[in-house]
């Protein structure tokens, strides 16, 4: 999914992670993830979500940006998810921002 592995590029907050899914993908393709179905968007998130921890080193302790996801989440002792979280804030955003078309 991405080809950034430099430690200065890591997000280090949800929001920064969320955007760079975001402006990795197409247009299209944000536009298609922004009206899945919830059944839709847990089969893309059990496609991805391994992609999502190896981009973001999330497996190697990117511990800002884990600290950063498992803040929104209102049980501390539950086993959360940082590539769902993550996900959930990009369809978040994404609906927030559908049918706004951006000219470059």
């Amino acid at each position: 999914m991405f080809v950034r592995k430099q430690q200065y590029r890591m997000p280090k907050t949800l929001d920064d992670a969320a955007e760079k899914v975001i402006s990795d993908l197409p247009g299209g393709h944000q536009e298609i993830l922004s009206r899945m179905t919830d059944k839709q968007f847990q089969r893309f998130y059990e496609k991805v979500a391994k992609f999502i921890l190896d981009d973001f080193d999330l497996w190697l302790g990117n511990e800002e940006l884990l600290r950063s996801c498992y803040s929104t989440h209102p049980d501390e002792t539950s086993t959360c998810d940082p590539a769902k979280i993550i996900l959930d804030r990009v369809r978040e955003k994404l609906q927030e921002i559908a049918g706004i078309v951006i000219i470059t």
